[in-house]
């Protein structure tokens, strides 16, 4: 094994999901500052002092969690379940089960909240349409690399090992039923709310769940109808917190304020839509969802924040 003066050439050609799993189960299990570093980049609550990890968790019956992350936050204790995908598609309804996996934790007492989050390659995260809580392998290799010790530019070339193996062998597969409903949700847009734009759907994988729509008076925001949740949202990419204050102080009784890891979102629950079923059955439930889109955008140019968002560019 070679050495440079900046880090160790690795004697490793390709990292698994589970060699991953086990770098997160240690720092999870042994370091604090990492901990408190995790949960920080995930906009959850308050790091106070760590329970344990575990690895490949099967409870309930609803498959498995990759990682679990027990933690409290001052007097309130906390899981985090972790999905850590690399170069595998998602299962049928995964999410789902690790949704229902965190309730149940919850009304069994167990904890007194659960997270559901995603780590993998940033390629991956951003062609994902499930967890809206995620940290990337690049993030988690550029803090490895900024300890500064061989340990930690060790572990951030494992990491960038990883993304490389998913970038190389990424192509996105198109399937025709969904693409069919885009194809018939993005031409049913047209006509009811043209003010409101979207790409005419071409390659569109099985678990695209999330149409993303836009205003061209309001730069930074991106408007998903997230069909399987049955919520309605507008996202404000890079808020200050000046916007931030502005959406609560004046959030209709309605609408719900959520907050993700660097962004958050106007939500509006809508008619839960299922894209792998016929468009035309379900044409009400995606009319009701298109139009809280609308009234959600609406709402934000009556209070001003298009201003805002201008003089932020």
């Amino acid at each position: 094994m070679k050495e440079t003066s900046e880090h160790i050439i690795l004697p490793i050609e390709s990292i698994q999901e589970r060699d991953v799993d086990l770098i997160l189960l240690e720092e999870l299990s042994t370091e604090n500052s990492f901990c408190n570093w995790f949960i920080k980049k995930l906009n959850l609550p308050e790091f106070s002092s760590s329970n344990g990890a575990w690895r490949s968790i099967t409870d309930f019956g609803l498959g498995e969690t990759d990682l679990l992350f027990s933690y409290n936050s001052n007097s309130e204790k906390i899981f985090v379940l972790i999905e850590n995908k690399l170069d595998a598609i998602f299962q049928e309804e995964q999410f789902i089960r690790y949704e229902k996996r965190a309730n149940e934790y919850i009304n069994k007492v167990h904890c007194n909240r659960a997270y559901c989050v995603l780590v993998a390659p940033i390629l991956y995260c951003e062609n994902q349409n499930d967890f809206e809580n995620f940290i990337s392998y690049e993030t988690l290799s550029e803090l490895f690399k900024k300890q500064n010790t061989k340990r930690g530019f060790f572990k951030s070339q494992l990491m960038q090992i990883a993304t490389e193996k998913l970038r190389r062998g990424y192509q996105p597969v198109n399937s025709e039923p969904v693409q069919r409903f885009w194809y018939n949700y993005w031409n049913f847009k047209n006509d009811k709310i043209p003010s409101l734009t979207m790409k005419k759907p071409r390659i569109v994988p099985h678990n695209s769940d999330w149409p993303m729509l836009y205003d061209s008076e309001l730069k930074g925001i991106i408007f998903y109808h997230k069909l399987a949740q049955g919520n309605s949202d507008a996202t404000f990419q890079s808020p200050t917190e000046d916007i931030e204050l502005k959406v609560k102080e004046n959030l209709p009784k309605d609408f719900k304020f959520v907050k993700h890891s660097k962004t958050f979102s106007v939500r509006i629950s809508s008619e839960k839509i299922d894209r792998t079923k016929d468009f035309n059955e379900q044409i009400n439930k995606v009319e009701i969802g298109i139009k809280n889109l609308e009234k959600i955008r609406d709402w934000i140019k009556e209070i001003g924040i298009n201003n805002w968002l201008e003089q932020r560019v």
